[in-house]
């Protein structure tokens, strides 16, 4: 009772939350396996008493491809106790799977011979005379069709754990996609790592800084630091690696060491560009706007407020790096604003790199190409979609890079620009 009353707390204590923020969102970050602790628990005091055994697969990631019509072999770990029979039903998300559906199975002990007994049925029932764990169970995975399937565990009663029990099964059309759309990400990581240094090389050469958005390279400082902090907490640090394999059992840590050095040379990179403008000609009143500060401020003061309450266990440090991802993303839109004005207000791109406004448009159709050459690969047009941020990234940044364009080859027919 005392694990259900932590669990209940928890619970109770995030829909106070969204409950007070009048957020519905605020409810996503409920720690995921509190309430499958508590469904566990709740199940078993009802039959059985306390887990008493573990399930795990020997992998969480498998690829087949379509047309070889391939397969794949995957082994169940059970290990622990039981002291009841215990039926051990397959589930799949979608209910409509990729894969050929698995017989279920299962397991009892029970009073019989010394040396015991073992009978096999459809449902693969097996019995023996006392606790039939540790077992090893090898299942054949087969491919259906194309898309992806998550397969988990069941256990009835409630006495096996089986939070890792599953495996995340991709049934593609051709491997070649995926090489091409590696090939891609590798490219686009690339182009906008080099796109920060024709703006460098233009400062630097001029001398002066007149034509580009001080704002601009302020945001930018802020966005990229909060991007790294995230990368870097989520590839290299455990405890908050630990946080959100709790929360998201069945999801994959994306960020890759590509990701920790791109945010992290941008965010020298920028830092760099905000000490050539102290340092360079400046045309008079071109400062910060007041504007500019108070989205700095806010954020900043955003994020302190996050890590207090993670401090007094409201939400999980976890939580706080999301917060800076989700303030990279809105300040990603706002951070070309001020540069379009400043271009309009002097009637030329001049002072702002096009060659680095290619690359980063170059760079936003290949991360678009790469989401959609993937998802054609696995029929699975939603995760576009699902993965918000990196889409939203790409299409902001094509948008306003286009709009940067228009600019550029419309001031340039009216009056001749300085910038090549």
């Amino acid at each position: 009772m005392a694990v259900v009353g932590r669990a209940m707390a928890q619970i109770l204590g995030f829909l106070a939350t969204m409950l007070i923020s009048g957020n519905a969102e605020v409810f996503s970050r409920v720690p995921l396996i509190e309430l499958q602790r508590l469904s566990n628990v709740m199940q078993t005091t009802d039959s059985s008493g306390n887990i008493t055994a573990t399930a795990s697969f020997n992998t969480h990631d498998i690829t087949l491809v379509a047309k070889n019509h391939e397969n794949a072999t995957v082994t169940l770990f059970l290990s622990g106790k039981l002291e009841v029979c215990v039926n051990f039903t397959f589930t799949y998300d979608p209910n409509d799977p990729t894969i050929n559906p698995l017989d279920d199975f299962t397991l009892c002990s029970h009073d019989g011979g010394s040396d015991g007994e073992a009978r096999s049925s459809k449902e693969h029932e097996v019995a023996l005379s006392q606790n039939p764990l540790p077992m090893n169970l090898t299942l054949e995975v087969a491919s259906r069709r194309v898309g992806k399937t998550v397969l988990g565990v069941k256990a009835d009663p409630a006495v096996v754990d089986v939070t890792n029990a599953f495996v995340r099964v991709a049934v593609i059309h051709d491997p070649i996609l995926n090489v091409i759309s590696d090939v891609f990400g590798w490219t686009y990581s690339i182009i906008w790592d080099i796109s920060f240094l024709p703006q460098v090389w233009l400062n630097w050469n001029r001398k002066s800084v007149v034509g580009f958005s001080l704002d601009n390279v302020t945001l930018n400082i802020l966005a990229y630091m909060c991007y790294s902090l995230f990368n870097v907490a989520f590839y290299a640090v455990p405890y908050i690696q630990n946080q959100f394999h709790a929360r998201y059992p069945r999801q994959v840590n994306h960020v890759r060491p590509n990701d920790v050095f791109f945010a992290t040379y941008a965010l020298f990179i920028e830092i760099v560009l905000g000490i050539q403008c102290l340092i360079y000609y400046r045309e008079p009143g071109q400062v910060v706007s007041k504007t500019c500060w108070i989205l700095v401020a806010g954020s900043l003061l955003s994020i302190a407020a996050a890590c207090v309450l993670a401090v007094e266990n409201v939400i999980w440090w976890l939580d706080v790096f999301y917060l800076m991802s989700y303030l990279k993303l809105g300040i990603t839109p706002l951070k070309y604003i001020p540069q379009l004005y400043v271009n309009y207000r002097h009637k030329s791109t001049a002072g702002f790199s096009m060659v680095g406004l290619l690359m980063d448009f170059t760079g936003g159709v290949l991360s678009l190409s790469q989401m959609f050459m993937l998802s054609a690969n696995n029929d699975d047009w939603v995760s576009v979609f699902n993965n918000f941020s990196k889409f939203g990234l790409g299409v902001i940044t094509i948008f306003f890079d286009l709009m940067f364009f228009f600019q550029h080859y419309y001031f340039h027919l009216r009056k001749p620009s300085l910038l090549l």
